[in-house]
């Protein structure tokens, strides 16, 4: 790993990245680090870089992930990547060219390798196709959002302009659709009868059985308040909607501290935890982008609250524990699942979950943990260990296919 950038002698504070422009972030959590993949971001040519911490806090650049030099079809425009994990690999996917594509990898950090030799959506006029998300469901649905319209600059230009995001049904091998791309919210109308203000950058959460899907509304680039950058939200009781709109910004320009323009964001959220953090660019007037992260909470009735933008940044929350398969799903009707065990604490033992039910136990000093029995259809796979004061420590859980 690089050099560590992230900390401000020694305490968290925004942006996250501080001496390096970055943009777009896509936050998460895999095995037993955090990850940041985002555009600009320290990358030395076309494609991608990454950046990983221990603790939300500290960051360091793992270099570049994926260079266009080495895809078929990628030269440029490369914003806004997105990760996605199913049965122990990495499903990498970004803009490229007004196109979107997807690589696959053998780890959060690569390498990645481009299965298709082509864009998994092809490029439209409009400049819409760009800003992928994936999101898997309890159910082993995957889902692609992606879409920034209306392209109102592009009036007279162009035959068609999409006034709506999208969202298309992914098949299980993460690299390929299953039905018609389907809208998912419309950008609101002018007052004039004319197009609305821009939206993209769609990011999809599950909460308590609520499905939450956000974008940020807006122009990028923007200082004054009425056009810069802010995230919206609806809620919905499906991946595909019908999606009801909440009216107020969950996330927007504040003065105080220079946070102009706070959106394209992600959210990652804690095992074992209702306890959420957002990660957004601002800028200060100058649209040099940097990351940030803040945490976000919920409303008693599941409504998000405000999210206020900080110069303190996150505080430092730790892996404790975390599980990796031995090797890549998917896994056959009764086969035997291995798992390797992550440690950066104490247990007196650790138990192996789908979903809520206990499949697999081991002592705390054992570094395996088996699923003898698999049995057919989608896992959320976990562990949860317990520490010897009886604290229960969760980990990330993986996506596995049994078939």
């Amino acid at each position: 790993m690089g050099e560590t950038l992230g900390e401000h002698e020694g305490k968290p504070g925004n942006p996250v990245i501080p001496d390096v422009r970055a943009a777009d972030p896509h936050i998460a959590l895999l095995g037993d680090r955090y990850y940041i993949y985002a555009t600009e971001a320290g990358k030395t040519e076309p494609g991608f870089a990454l950046w990983s911490s221990p603790d939300l806090r500290s960051w360091s650049s793992e270099g570049m992930i994926y260079r266009f030099a080495e895809s078929r079809w990628a030269r440029g425009r490369d914003w806004a990547p997105c990760i996605a994990e199913r049965n122990g690999r990495y499903y990498f996917y970004f803009s490229a060219d007004d196109r979107i594509g997807v690589a696959v990898g053998d780890s959060p950090a690569g390498p990645f390798h481009d299965p298709l030799g082509a864009p998994l959506c092809p490029y439209k006029d409009d400049i819409s196709v760009i800003d992928p998300m994936a999101f898997i469901d309890d159910d082993g649905e995957a889902y692609l959002y992606w879409g920034a319209v209306p392209a109102a600059w592009l009036i007279g230009k162009v035959t068609d302009i999409m006034t709506t995001l999208s969202v298309r049904k992914l098949n299980r091998d993460m690299i390929s659709f299953d039905g018609p791309e389907l809208p998912t919210v419309e950008t609101p109308s002018s007052a004039s009868g004319g197009y609305g203000p821009h939206v993209e950058a769609s990011f999809v959460l599950k909460r308590d059985g609520v499905y939450y899907l956000m974008w940020s509304h807006g122009s990028w680039n923007a200082a004054d308040d009425e056009n810069a950058y802010r995230v919206m939200y609806a809620t919905g009781p499906s991946p595909l909607g019908p999606w009801t709109k909440q009216p107020a910004p969950i996330l927007s320009t504040c003065r105080d501290i220079d946070a102009i323009g706070p959106g394209h964001h992600s959210v990652v959220q804690i095992p074992g935890r209702d306890e959420w953090f957002v990660a957004y660019h601002n800028h200060k007037g100058d649209a040099d982008r940097r990351v940030c992260i803040d945490r976000m909470e919920f409303n008693a009735d599941g409504t998000i609250k405000t999210v206020i933008p900080t110069r303190e940044g996150p505080p430092p929350h730790s892996i404790r524990l975390a599980i990796a398969l031995e090797r890549y799903g998917p896994f056959e009707h009764g086969a035997e699942i291995r798992f390797n065990i992550i440690m950066h604490d104490e247990f007196s033992h650790i138990a192996l979950f789908a979903g809520d039910t206990e499949i697999g136990r081991s002592s705390g000093g054992e570094r395996r943990l088996l699923w003898r029995s698999a049995t057919v259809g989608f896992h959320h796979v976990s562990a949860r260990g317990r520490t010897p004061s009886g604290e229960t420590v969760c980990s990330a859980a993986l996506n596995i296919d049994v078939v």
